[in-house]
């Protein structure tokens, strides 16, 4: 009997390439959404290291005034392009989420029609091997 040979394989593979691509463009843009939010830590971070120091500091007052607004304004400028990143991420896992789901299916049919395959085939050799035995006992 011939070897398993499943009739979709070039779909299969071209479902395949198309969730890798989906999953690479997704990856992509959540590393670029995770340096956005990693700046909004660093952001964050120089705030909260430099509350004190406006106390501190009576003649830097109005410059460190100035510096502490400039880091807000960059902390809601950062979250702003966030929140406007965030829908297109949702996009794009949904594209990745059917993709892998087209995938998944033609995986599944793969699966099942090769256990048929090895089914049929064990079959035949288990017939195959009756056909033998009782060659041989007429032979006999």
């Amino acid at each position: 009997m011939k070897r398993f040979q499943f009739t979709l394989e070039t779909i299969l593979e071209l479902r395949l390439e198309e969730e890798q691509e989906a999953e690479m463009i997704l990856g992509k843009a959540m590393g670029e959404w995770n340096l956005l939010n990693d700046r909004k830590r660093e952001r964050l971070a120089i705030r909260e290291k430099n509350k004190g120091a406006f106390e501190r500091q009576g003649a830097d007052f109005l410059q460190n005034g100035l510096y502490m607004a400039r880091i807000d304004q960059e902390i809601r400028n950062l979250e702003k392009e966030m929140e406007s990143r965030e829908e297109h991420l949702e996009e794009l896992r949904e594209k990745y989420r059917a993709a892998r789901a087209r995938r998944e299916g033609l995986d599944k049919l793969k699966e099942k029609r090769k256990e048929e395959h090895n089914e049929i085939r064990k079959r035949a050799e288990a017939h195959a091997l009756d056909d033998l035995l009782n060659n041989m006992k007429k032979a006999n």
